[in-house]
């Protein structure tokens, strides 16, 4: 892992030639299949590119590269092409702006936007939500509703998720919107020409959200946070003119306070930055680099019995007590448990 950080530090973020680089075929194929689990393999193939002709990959490994990044770039054309027809007919059917959080909004903060990996168009649709769902249906497309959260159904083979509210437990902030100019429209060869408005979140409140988003994943799914998730996150606080000062003041008190600023400093760590992330107030809770990776980016895939999961989590609450304490201010026993356990009762009453 610590191979292909350096070859995105080298090619993102201008650092320093890796001093290591793989030497063999099975070496470049293990950093080529590490690629694809952190869902970063057309960004690390935009690095090898920049590399010295001797120190790049085989004939055969670099084919692999550039064939998943063509893959990666063509998925993204079609999904923002799907995107920008959505955005045309919620405009003239419903008068209505589209405002994209996560992938398109954080593609354009790449050089090369359309090699950042992106899966579904997530869309912030707060109470026009029901009215996008019936417009869908009354087109012949099935909408799913099974998630509180949001409506999901597939436009233009493309899958869209509308949320009534982005945050977990019924905490939204009040979202504000700026408008969204996709860096990559002139590349995206599309008869779709958007009249239909496009928006994004603000700046500090996008990066709390994918704080909060990242964060719960991490913890109540106990999916590992990948190197795409901190390349996002890195570029947005490292985007110009990010307002600290508002953003500590957002997340100030809520539960991805001291969460936020640890993933910074981790992320300072791997890319060689120096955004700013409270480094005191972390030093004396205790906390460093190697906690967020231990909590955070090491979880086993989910086994399929619920008594071995539920066994793995607690002996990691029990072995990391102190870290999640000075991160949440409680044990993870009373924040995990106690919610999921009222949960559940709600669902079966």
């Amino acid at each position: 892992m610590s191979c292909l950080v350096s070859l995105l530090r080298y090619g993102l973020f201008g650092g320093a030639l890796p001093a290591v680089l793989p030497t063999t075929e099975e070496e470049w194929r293990n950093l080529f299949d590490a690629t694809r689990r952190q869902a970063v393999t057309a960004l690390a193939y935009d690095a090898v590119l920049k590399l010295p002709h001797e120190a790049r990959p085989p004939r055969s490994v670099l084919f692999h590269f550039l064939t998943l990044a063509n893959a990666i770039e063509s998925d993204n054309r079609r999904r923002e092409e799907a995107l920008g027809s959505f955005a045309n007919l919620v405009a003239e059917r419903l008068r209505l702006p589209t405002v994209v959080v996560k992938g398109s909004s954080l593609a354009c903060l790449y050089p090369e936007p359309l090699h950042r990996e992106c899966g579904d168009n997530d869309l912030y649709t707060g109470a026009d939500t029901e009215r996008i769902g019936a417009l869908m249906e009354s087109l012949g497309i099935a909408v799913d509703r099974k998630d509180p959260r949001h409506i999901a159904f597939s436009y233009a083979k493309t899958t869209f998720e509308c949320h009534s509210y982005l945050l977990y437990h019924n905490d939204d902030i009040v979202w504000e919107t700026k408008p969204l100019v996709l860096e990559n429209d002139a590349n995206v060869s599309s008869d779709v020409v958007c009249f239909g408005k496009m928006l994004t979140l603000q700046t500090v409140q996008s990066a709390f959200f994918l704080a909060k988003h990242c964060e719960h994943h991490a913890v109540f799914f106990h999916n590992p946070v990948r190197l795409r998730t901190l390349l996002d996150w890195s570029l947005l606080l490292g985007s110009d003119g990010f307002d600290f000062e508002a953003f500590a003041q957002l997340k100030s008190g809520t539960d991805v306070d001291i969460f936020a600023d640890l993933m910074t400093h981790y992320c300072n760590k791997l890319f060689g930055l120096h955004l700013r992330c409270g480094e005191e107030r972390l030093a004396r809770k205790g906390l460093d680099d190697d906690d967020f990776e231990r909590i955070y980016m090491h979880c086993p895939e989910r086994h399929r019995r619920a008594v071995v999961r539920v066994v793995r989590r607690s002996w990691k609450y029990l072995r990391f007590r102190r870290q999640y304490r000075a991160v949440y201010g409680q044990s993870m026993f009373r924040r995990f448990y106690f919610k999921n356990l009222g949960v559940a009762v709600r669902q079966h009453l």
